[in-house]
């Protein structure tokens, strides 16, 4: 997984590197990540000693590339709600909190190098991701959108 954290996990083998995250986002006293490129087979779970893991990516048959996922605070599971079936780039959760319902929604876009019809498939299923949630609540909206500014970049 690429992190942003303060330790290579690309150079860690020997422990999972959940458990690193997990370690991390303690230490920074975080309540809910969403995470990108997490490379992580299939849909699943996995609870670490202070979060809970929740993560979409490609088949096991298929090349490890995209993946989306939450980590969250064990203290919070009571009010997780997972969101429909995700897809390698797109992945929901609903928290029941006392204010009233919080939708949130792990996004991967593609590079502006990819092809239209990839664009517009995740376009189209976030599209259709946020028109199933309901009305009431609130939606935030968190990933890595490969966005680029300035005038050096074609489009």
């Amino acid at each position: 997984m690429t992190t942003g954290l303060s330790q290579d996990l690309q150079a860690i083998s020997d422990v999972r590197k959940t458990a690193v995250i997990n370690d991390e986002l303690a230490q920074l006293q975080i309540d809910i990540v969403a995470l990108q490129e997490t490379r992580l087979p299939d849909a699943g779970t996995l609870r670490e000693k202070n979060y809970t893991f929740f993560w979409q990516g490609k088949s096991a048959e298929e090349i490890r590339e995209c993946g989306v996922g939450f980590a969250v605070r064990n203290s919070l599971l009571g009010m997780v709600e997972p969101g429909q079936q995700g897809t390698e780039r797109l992945l929901s959760l609903r928290l029941h909190t006392c204010t009233g319902p919080v939708n949130l929604i792990s996004a991967y876009a593609p590079t502006l190098g990819a092809n239209r019809d990839t664009k517009d498939e995740f376009y189209d299923q976030l599209d259709m991701i946020i028109r199933s949630i309901p009305k009431e609540g609130h939606l935030i909206l968190l990933g890595d959108f490969n966005a680029r500014v300035g005038a050096d970049h074609d489009f």
